[in-house]
């Protein structure tokens, strides 16, 4: 394989073809959290994050290699990687964690919901973006709507600390997902997935090494028979690596405030995956939010468009 990169992996995706992409993207992801919730009956939460993010990484990683070559693998930017992703996706990730343990299971999906709102400000202040009327109420819609797909109320929300953990996580993510598409525009998407989340990998298993040496619980590793493994490397390569690989690739071509909007939209993806998968009940106030949410996408792409 060449080393150089094929020049459509590096090319910024159209319109339709990045909202698709983060699209998919969510509902990837979305699979993560059902799956998630039956391996914690036996693992501990740092221990799932590890082996999930080391598949991930161990995937994309040969990838990569057969993509790109070994050449261009040697000659990235491993410092500033390792920088980004550990510190956004790392570091956020494990401060969502110990916020959502510090206030409930409702506070995390508020705090996820604001996504937007970060996203607006981090292009306000870092882009020059202006914020037209028509784009601020397509921000304000899928507000709206990312918090009636959560299934929540604003007042069954534990405003303290653990909040404000997960709310600095949101903006963590949000920074590490715009400077991961700044600052190696020079690397194929796979290879911009690949290093920063070799990042967050190095970070969570300093603390899942760090947890094991003081005995903090949460590092358990749990059961491994068939039905454990084969969701643990659905979750890792599908949920994560491919989920990441497409997120990165639809806010390159987007931008993160838009991007960021489809985000919204993945509680109700969720309830969907348990409607067809667990028998569980479908709620229309969620179908609602992610309408809500679908149009508030529109709304903000046409006044950046225009």
């Amino acid at each position: 394989m060449s080393s150089n990169a094929d020049p459509l992996s590096t090319a910024r995706p159209g319109v339709v073809v990045s909202n698709l992409t983060c699209f998919s993207a969510m509902v990837m992801w979305s699979f993560a959290f059902p799956i998630a919730e039956f391996m914690l009956a036996s693992w501990g939460t740092v221990a799932l994050v590890l082996a999930r993010q080391l598949i991930a990484v161990s995937a994309l990683f040969a990838c990569w290699l057969w993509l790109d070559g070994y050449a261009r693998i040697r000659a990235a930017n491993w410092l500033g990687g390792l920088r980004i992703g550990g510190v956004g996706f790392g570091f956020g990730s494990i401060t969502f964690l110990v916020g959502q343990n510090m206030s409930d299971a409702v506070t995390p999906a508020i705090a996820a919901s604001m996504m937007p709102i970060v996203g607006a400000l981090l292009e306000v202040t870092l882009d020059g973006r202006r914020m037209r009327p028509l784009l601020l109420c397509g921000i304000l819609l899928a507000l709206l709507g990312g918090l009636l797909a959560t299934g929540s109320r604003m007042n069954e929300g534990n405003f303290g600390w653990g909040s404000l953990l997960c709310l600095f996580s949101v903006v963590l993510f949000a920074w590490a997902t715009r400077a991961t598409n700044h600052s190696f525009r020079g690397l194929s998407y796979v290879g911009q997935t690949t290093i920063t989340l070799s990042g967050s990998l190095a970070v969570v298993l300093v603390v899942f090494l760090l947890m094991n040496l003081f005995a903090i619980p949460g590092a358990t590793i749990g059961l491994l028979d068939a039905n454990h493994v084969g969701l643990l490397v659905f979750s890792s390569v599908a949920s994560l690596a491919l989920a990441q690989f497409m997120w990165i690739r639809g806010a390159a071509g987007l931008g993160i405030l838009l991007a960021s909007l489809h985000m919204n939209a993945v509680p109700f993806y969720v309830m969907v995956i348990v409607v067809l998968f667990l028998g569980e009940s479908w709620n229309w106030w969620q179908a609602a939010g992610a309408a809500l949410v679908a149009v508030g996408v529109l709304l903000a792409q046409s006044a950046s468009r225009r």
